[in-house]
């Protein structure tokens, strides 16, 4: 038989070749379909994929997962944000002239145009319309004492600044350390100090009328309880 004369090892040998050759192929047919399809078999699944015309990287998460999302602010931008146990804001303080608000002169200097709605009725609940308050006129109820007036009428007196001693006595028999402090400051722009109006001394403003003295010290005299009429 002609394949027993042929050693064995040439036969392994020549098999072993063909293995080679046919694995070759097999590698060189690889390659060509990766170039056709552009894969490669052996390529990584974990891969990163290249960054090509039409992908995007994925993006990143807003927030870590399990965080909780960010709670609005409580306040406007802009605005400080309030000190624990803080007071509110103190109402604005009332506009002096000479040194004493229109209610504690009586508002006996203010036109009824100016007049806060507050004592404009509280002028009208006593008697009085724009003319009458504006020309400084004599009204029924100035004939009264404090205790005469009924509850209404006071409380609208009250209103325009009035208490029950500038309107019956204008503070003449009080104390000085018993006058309010507004009041003790008109009277020492009039020349009075505490000795002199305890000891009931003399000033020059007792010899004065009333057209005589300058709008200040009117003013000192309105918060002291008097006007035109009631102190000439």
């Amino acid at each position: 038989c002609f394949l027993s004369m042929v050693p064995i090892s040439s036969l392994c040998k020549k098999e072993k070749q063909g293995t080679t050759m046919v694995g070759e192929k097999r590698e060189k047919v690889k390659n060509v379909f990766g170039k056709i399809f552009g894969k490669d078999e052996e390529e990584d699944p974990n891969a990163p994929k290249p960054v090509g015309q039409g992908w995007k990287p994925p993006s990143k998460p807003a927030s870590k997962p399990g965080s909780k999302p960010a709670s609005k602010p409580n306040s406007k931008p802009g605005s400080k944000p309030s000190s624990p146990g803080s007071k509110p804001a103190a109402k604005p303080a009332a506009k002096k002239t000479g040194g004493f608000t229109d209610k504690e002169a009586k508002y006996e200097d203010v036109t009824w145009s100016k007049l806060p709605t507050s004592a404009r009725k509280a002028a009208e609940a006593i008697g009085f319309n724009e003319k009458q308050w504006d020309d400084k006129e004599w009204l029924p109820i100035d004939d009264n004492h404090w205790e005469d007036l009924t509850d209404d009428e006071k409380k609208a007196c009250e209103t325009l600044g009035w208490d029950s001693i500038s309107w019956d006595s204008k503070y003449e028999h009080e104390s000085w350390a018993d006058m309010p402090k507004h009041v003790q400051k008109a009277a020492e722009k009039l020349g009075w100090d505490q000795e002199k109006w305890d000891d009931d001394w003399d000033t020059e403003t007792w010899h004065k009328g009333w057209e005589e003295f300058t709008k200040d010290e009117q003013r000192c005299l309105h918060v002291m309880g008097y006007y035109v009429h009631t102190w000439d």
